[in-house]
C-alpha cells in the first residue's frame, strides 16, 4: 500500500503541476510579439511621468508667455519713449545746424557786401586819383 500511495501521490503531483503550469500560462499577460510592443510596455511608467511633466511644462509655458507679454509691452513702451527722445534730439540738432548755416550765410553775405563796397570805393579812388605815366605838366 505504500507503493500505491506513492504512485497516487506522484500522479496527483504531476496533475497539479500540469494544472499549475497551464493556469500560469493562461493567466499571465500575453507577451508582446514585436520589439515595438515590448518597448512600449517597458516605457509605460515613463510615459506617465512624461505626461505629468508635459502638463507642468505647459502650465509653465503659459505663465512664461504671460510674463513675456508683459515684458514685451514694457520693452515696447521703453522703445517708444527712447524713439521719441531720439526724434526730439534729432530735431534739436537739425535746428542748431540750420541756425549755424543761416549765421554762416549771413556772415558771407556781409563779407560779400563789404568786399563789393570796398571794390566800388577803390574804383572811385583810382578814377579820381593820380595817373601814372604822364606828369601833370605834360597835360
Amino acid at each position: 500500500m505504500a507503493r500505491r500511495d506513492t504512485t497516487e501521490f506522484l500522479a496527483a503531483f504531476a496533475v497539479g503541476t500540469a494544472l499549475g503550469i497551464g493556469a500560469t500560462l493562461l493567466l499571465r499577460p500575453s507577451r508582446p510579439t514585436t520589439a515595438k510592443e515590448r518597448l512600449l510596455r517597458e516605457l509605460k511608467p515613463y510615459r506617465r511621468k512624461m505626461r505629468r511633466g508635459a502638463g507642468q511644462m505647459a502650465r509653465g509655458l503659459r505663465q512664461t508667455r504671460r510674463a513675456t507679454g508683459e515684458v514685451a509691452d514694457d520693452a515696447i513702451d521703453a522703445g517708444r519713449e527712447l524713439l521719441g527722445e531720439f526724434r526730439d534730439e534729432v530735431r534739436r540738432i537739425l535746428s542748431e545746424a540750420r541756425e549755424e548755416m543761416e549765421q554762416a550765410l549771413e556772415e558771407r553775405r556781409k563779407g560779400e557786401r563789404r568786399s563789393t563796397e570796398r571794390r566800388k570805393h577803390e574804383r572811385r579812388h583810382r578814377a579820381g586819383g593820380l595817373r601814372f605815366g604822364r606828369s601833370a605838366d605834360e597835360q
